[in-house]
């Protein structure tokens, strides 16, 4: 490819151009993010659809991958807005059997729900006395919704995570993969599993560090 980007003029007329198309189908224009190419500016937009305060959109992203890769702890940051400490913190939020929290490994299919308002900012806010989500409030508060299915990684739950991808009906599979171990154990038998039922895979990598 060659140069690209717009100048000042052209790119005005452009963004007047896409609003105008956006009023029409009835959809908000947020600017994500600007930067300066060779032949002049460019800017990502986002686009969504606008939606009645009693309802959003909701998109299943399924989580998979082999065990210890990081996914529930992965998911109680994104969904709590608190990192882990190390040892187990962030996950926990997420656990509701004794012998998950006491083993740290997800053995049964979990929920957890990040909200995003109009604007594209993220609504979750656990609550200050227990740490737990309303789910209410976030639906209320959200113009889109993701719910993230936890499965298990481990051999010993294989029926149950496939009974989490055939069960929920997910849009997406986020097949996660623990930088210090690579692909292994049943990280293959869950993207085989996801290719089967025709689920789009993105691969998240963890524990970079």
């Amino acid at each position: 490819g060659g140069d690209y980007g717009l100048d000042e003029r052209d790119m005005e007329a452009s963004v007047a151009t896409v609003q105008s198309l956006c009023e029409q189908v009835d959809a908000d224009l947020i600017l994500l993010r600007e930067r300066t190419e060779t032949a002049g500016h460019v800017h990502d937009y986002l686009i969504r659809r606008r939606v009645g305060e009693a309802d959003f959109l909701e998109v299943r992203v399924a989580v998979v991958g082999n065990v210890d890769a990081g996914k529930s702890t992965l998911l109680g940051v994104l969904t709590h807005g608190e990192l882990d400490n190390g040892r187990g913190f962030a996950r926990q939020k997420l656990f509701r059997h004794k012998h998950e929290m006491e083993s740290g490994r997800t053995s049964s299919v979990g929920n957890d729900i990040l909200g995003f308002d109009q604007e594209g900012q993220v609504v979750n806010k656990p609550d200050s006395h227990g740490g737990s989500l309303d789910w209410t409030k976030i639906c209320e508060r959200s113009s889109k919704v993701i719910t993230f299915i936890d499965l298990a990684g481990h051999e010993k739950y294989l029926k149950t995570t496939v009974f989490g991808m055939t069960g929920h009906l997910p849009d997406f599979c986020m097949l996660m993969v623990g930088s210090n171990a690579g692909i292994i154990g049943m990280t293959k038998e869950h993207l085989g599993l996801a290719l089967a039922l025709n689920v789009p895979v993105f691969v998240v990598v963890t524990k970079i560090d």
